[in-house]
């Protein structure tokens, strides 16, 4: 019997395959696991069709990240926070704090996206922004006490 593989099955093949299976391992195993359908003309081009929708959302996905990216990029964001007399902030600047000020600022970027140390003093410092689909911006980060 014919299957096309839903999901990577080991020494079968990987998702979107067709592989040529014994009846019973396709009935009692690949089907009630969800492993796995059988091949007709149908599935064959309801396979193709998903995976051509995929493949342009993947790429939708990659042309909004390297717009992102270039708009990021050498981007200043000015930071201001409470400091005590000699200068010491009393919360620090993380990469959370630079997160929901980029998206004040209109950018929409998750938090884990932001490398960067906490800054506990005013300054400049430069910060990564990894984007998905491996694009990356950085970004000026000015810290003022107030």
């Amino acid at each position: 019997m014919k299957v096309i593989l839903l999901k990577d099955v080991k020494a079968l093949g990987r998702r979107g395959d067709v592989a040529n299976v014994s009846d019973g391992y396709a009935i009692n195993f690949l089907f009630p696991q969800n492993l796995g359908v059988q091949a007709t003309e149908q599935s064959i081009q309801r396979m193709r069709e998903a995976e051509a929708k995929l493949v342009k959302v993947a790429k939708k996905g990659e042309n909004e990240a390297k717009k992102l990216a270039s708009a990021l990029d050498g981007f200043e964001l000015v930071v201001k926070e409470k400091a005590n007399e000699s200068g010491v902030l009393y919360a620090a600047v993380t990469a959370k704090t630079v997160a929901a000020l980029l998206k004040k600022n209109g950018f929409a970027v998750p938090e884990d996206a932001v490398e960067m140390p906490p800054m506990k003093e005013p300054g400049e410092r430069d910060a990564v922004v990894n984007l998905p689909h491996g694009f990356e911006a950085t970004i000026k980060i000015i810290v003022e006490g107030k």
